[in-house]
């Protein structure tokens, strides 16, 4: 019976050392929490600059972009967005550092470079269709695009981290399509997405995984 347990403990250690050796697994949930902060301000700059028939597609027309005051909104709307990247992605790093640097681990390591290209890759597509099309297109079709290549960024990283973050992308990619179907609630939805989404994810994380 004390070889038996032995042996058990013995495939413990094993499956942890292999799932630590693939995976990257000091991702706060506080970083998440923080995200979806960073997310729900942004939306209530945005609501502040962006008139509701641009949201939702009434106002839209092929000389928005070109006119003197859909350049202004646009300029507005991209400084916006840079800000809550920026504040998102700094706290994401900062949590997640901090946690790894508690457990005596390295942030960058080989696992976190796989994860980061699978992450980019759908992130950069994405960007730049919202930046080719920003002004051409009803905001709420770019809104849904955040959020679905967003999503699709998530589910294609989350081989490399914990498993939660595929549900995680699941939903942001629902949300983004229900965009399209209800454009009134363009904002509200896309806040949903990237700010209470975020903010229940990385308590619940943060709960779990004491991080």
């Amino acid at each position: 019976m004390e070889e038996q347990s032995q042996h058990l403990e013995d495939i413990k250690i094993i499956k942890k050392i292999m799932e630590e050796s693939s995976r990257f697994l000091s991702l706060s949930g506080l970083s998440g929490v923080s995200a979806g902060i960073s997310a729900i301000a942004g939306a209530i700059a945005a609501k502040l600059i962006i008139p509701d028939s641009v949201i939702t597609g009434e106002g839209y027309s092929e000389s928005f972009q070109a006119s003197p005051e859909g350049a202004g909104i646009i300029k507005l709307l991209v400084i916006d967005a840079v800000i809550v990247l920026i504040l998102a992605l700094s706290s994401a790093f900062f949590f997640s550092w901090r946690k790894a640097k508690n457990e005596g681990k390295s942030i960058w390591t080989p696992v976190t470079r796989r994860m980061f290209i699978n992450l980019v890759i759908p992130l950069a597509a994405g960007g730049l269709f919202v930046i080719l099309t920003l002004g051409t297109i009803p905001g709420n079709v770019s809104a849904s695009a955040t959020l679905i290549f967003y999503g699709l960024a998530l589910v294609n990283g989350s081989k490399f981290t914990l498993g939660e973050i595929y549900w995680l992308g699941v939903f942001e990619m629902i949300i983004g399509l229900i965009c399209l179907l209800l454009p009134c609630y363009t904002l509200l939805l896309w806040a949903f997405g990237f700010g209470v989404l975020h903010i229940i994810y990385g308590l619940f994380m943060y709960i779990k995984y004491k991080g």
